[in-house]
């Protein structure tokens, strides 16, 4: 049977979307102060606490200092999207064609942005299994498995986007941010020394690079690197 690809999601423009927003989604997985070594990752792994308000039952007196009530919701901006009502859309949308590249990546970095990283993996890993060179496809399977605390898995996802698009400053980042939690020193002050070169006031890469600095017993150049950081981060 012989499918019609629905042109919306095949076109340049829709790609160089979905690359943006892979970058953008790359900035919220990285926290910079959880680069050291891998005797963070039982940390790393941790969900972030859950706050649970219980129902109060029928007929108890309120509390004599109730909490104070939430701020309303801030309005929704124009234009944004309810990742619900989205990935609801993509999943019809995957039925008709379920092998499309374009709608699987859409998915996966949804599913990220929303801390649902089992099925990004399993999307970004059917994309590479049809493109084992898709680019965006193996930079963001190599963020969901550094989030994940997988960092040595990450690493050959990430280097090959890094081989793939030298040019990309934040490709390198990523990957030095992984063999540092791997304790590949030398491969780490590689990708970070590149990935500064790329984007000399990007203030994550240069903390990144002071960190490595600084695990490599070279405290003068990693002073040096974090001083840079603060300046750029306009500290």
């Amino acid at each position: 049977m012989t499918r019609h690809h629905d042109k919306r999601w095949t076109t340049a423009a829709e790609r160089a979307r979905v690359a943006a927003e892979l970058l953008q989604e790359a900035e919220s997985l990285t926290d910079t102060a959880a680069l050291s070594t891998p005797a963070d990752l039982a940390r790393d792994r941790q969900p972030p606490p859950l706050t649970v308000e219980l129902p109060r039952p029928a007929g108890a007196t309120p509390a004599a200092t109730p909490a104070a009530p939430a701020p309303p919701p801030e309005p929704a901006r124009e234009g944004t999207v309810d990742p619900d009502v989205a990935l609801l859309a993509l999943d019809r949308a995957l039925e008709a064609e379920p092998e499309n590249a374009a709608l699987l990546l859409r998915r996966a970095v949804l599913l990220s942005a929303t801390s649902r990283y089992g099925p990004a993996q399993r999307d970004l890993e059917q994309v590479l299994r049809g493109d084992p060179d898709h680019l965006e496809a193996l930079a963001a399977l190599g963020l969901v498995l550094s989030r994940k605390g997988r960092w040595a898995d990450a690493v050959p996802h990430l280097r090959r986007a890094a081989e793939l698009d030298p040019a990309r400053g934040a490709a390198w980042h990523y990957l030095g941010e992984a063999l540092n939690h791997i304790d590949d020193l030398d491969g780490a002050l590689a990708a970070f020394e590149r990935a500064v070169e790329l984007q000399p006031f990007h203030a994550r890469t240069l903390h990144g690079l002071g960190v490595v600095l600084d695990r490599l017993n070279r405290p003068d150049d990693a002073t040096r690197m974090y001083r840079r950081s603060r300046e750029a981060a306009g500290k």
